[in-house]
């Protein structure tokens, strides 16, 4: 009898879960959400960052096959523009202005891109950050031929702030230029 009362007395330790371990692991669950929602903002920042550097990197590209369209357009000049001369009387000019380079410049640079928003709203408004492109023209004798290698550094900034999202530089020699001898 005084086994049956000993056996009757013992505690079931099975019960389920206590109120601390439910707290624990409710805890133990937050933070692994909380670690996995900050990569998921940090994930979409940087998709945002790779879609304007793609953005501003194909404004670049386009405006480069414009100039390429340019260059191969360029009619040949019987003037001397293969081997051009600085030209002291007024007006005066460097032989680098009378070359073929200096030509083109001229041509592109007529052309200003127009800036570019990176979204559109549903009903065709632009919004957001406004893209511009920007060339500066590089001069300078550092070549053999400086007349016919065209030197241009592109710049696309992004307002209201203008950071720099995208920068390249490229050297166009019109086709006209390469007939030369």
């Amino acid at each position: 009898m005084q086994k049956l009362f000993m056996f009757k007395s013992k505690k079931v330790l099975n019960q389920g879960f206590t109120t601390l371990e439910i707290l624990v692991s409710i805890i133990i669950a937050l933070a692994f959400v909380s670690v996995a929602m900050q990569s998921f903002v940090l994930g979409m920042a940087m998709k945002v960052q790779a879609q304007e550097k793609q953005r501003a990197n194909q404004l670049i590209q386009e405006d480069l096959e414009r100039l390429s369209d340019l260059a191969s357009t360029i009619p040949e000049d019987h003037n001397n523009k293969c081997n051009p001369v600085a030209v002291t009387t007024a007006p005066t000019s460097t032989a680098y202005e009378n070359g073929y380079a200096s030509e083109l410049w001229e041509d592109i640079d007529a052309v200003t891109p127009p800036p570019v928003s990176l979204l559109v709203a549903s009903d065709g408004t632009p919004t957001g950050k406004t893209l511009t492109l920007n060339r500066t023209h590089v001069s300078g004798t550092s070549s053999v031929e400086p007349h016919r290698t065209l030197k241009i550094n592109y710049q696309v900034t992004a307002s209201p702030n203008n950071e720099v999202i995208a920068e390249r530089y490229v050297e166009v020699i019109p086709d006209v230029a390469l007939r030369c001898p």
